[in-house]
């Protein structure tokens, strides 16, 4: 499905959220629930913590919903998620963390690919994996990811160069 359509159908099912029809929200993420979850793993670094967060990204999408105005859904909810994260990290950098087994998403369709992919994420430097996640997994340009992590863009690219390099050697030992 190319990005145009996605955006529309997700701009088309979170204005069906706002009037009410929560059966819409099913539809929401089946169209971009990777995408939040991606989007938490990236700020958070933990699976389960970004499997929580993608579930409170489309709890607060049904309650909020009324609040939107228009523009790209998907960015919206996106910008959700990625607040929820955030709100997340902090509250779990002022307590003590305990380990916890890390699971993947029972609905994940497709376990073994996104166990690699997740694995070799892993392997990233934070930086790196944040500029992989918004680029590949969210779809942002090297220039939009940029501003948002104060950089510039020829930095932004070679950090992301390198993480795809650091990425083929993990695959290629598999």
């Amino acid at each position: 499905m190319g990005d145009t359509k996605r955006k529309a159908l997700c701009k088309r099912a979170l204005e069906r959220i706002a009037r009410g029809d929560s059966g819409a929200l099913s539809e929401l993420y089946d169209l971009i629930g990777k995408k939040v979850y991606f989007t938490a793993y990236s700020v958070l670094g933990q699976r389960c913590d970004a499997e929580d967060t993608a579930q409170d990204t489309f709890v607060e999408v049904l309650e909020s919903a009324g609040s939107y105005s228009g523009g790209d859904a998907c960015a919206w909810v996106i910008s959700i998620a990625r607040n929820q994260a955030l709100n997340r990290l902090r509250k779990r950098r002022g307590t003590e963390q305990l380990e916890e087994a890390e699971q993947l998403p029972a609905e994940e369709t497709d376990v073994a690919s996104s166990l690699t992919l997740l694995d070799a994420l892993d392997r990233l430097a934070p930086e790196e994996k944040r500029v992989v996640t918004l680029h590949v997994l969210c779809g942002m340009k090297f220039k939009k990811i940029a501003a948002e992590t104060s950089e510039n863009e020829a930095a932004v690219q070679k950090r992301y160069r390198r993480a795809v390099e650091k990425m083929k050697k993990y695959y290629g030992q598999r």
